[in-house]
């Protein structure tokens, strides 16, 4: 097999496995690299929620004065601090309300 035919016979292979959900791109040594597509319906990545900073709406629970989990209203955040205090009592567990930044210490 002759350099040319080589070469096609790989073109030939290479455009076989090309997916048309990817691009070509090359890189600085004249290699071709397969690229994704991104696609416009993936949602932007959410930000992190920090755990030292309180929230600035709704309802948290703090456990051993750290902030946990976030809620919509006060009573699931009572529920899920029950939950907690029920399962290890000496946890201290207290629930934030973000509007009247107020903690409830739940006993």
């Amino acid at each position: 097999m002759t350099e040319d035919a080589h070469h096609d016979a790989s073109v030939a292979a290479f455009e076989a496995s090309f997916h048309a959900d990817r691009t070509i791109a090359v890189n600085a040594k004249g290699m071709t690299m397969k690229k994704p597509l991104f696609s416009i319906e993936e949602p932007e990545p959410k930000k992190a929620v920090r755990a030292d900073r309180p929230p600035t709406e709704g309802f948290a629970t703090i456990v051993d004065g750290h902030f946990k989990s976030e809620f919509d209203t006060a009573e699931a955040a009572e529920v899920s601090g029950r939950k907690l205090k029920t399962a290890y009592p000496m946890l201290q567990v207290q629930v934030y309300d973000a509007a009247m930044k107020v903690r409830t210490l739940l006993s």
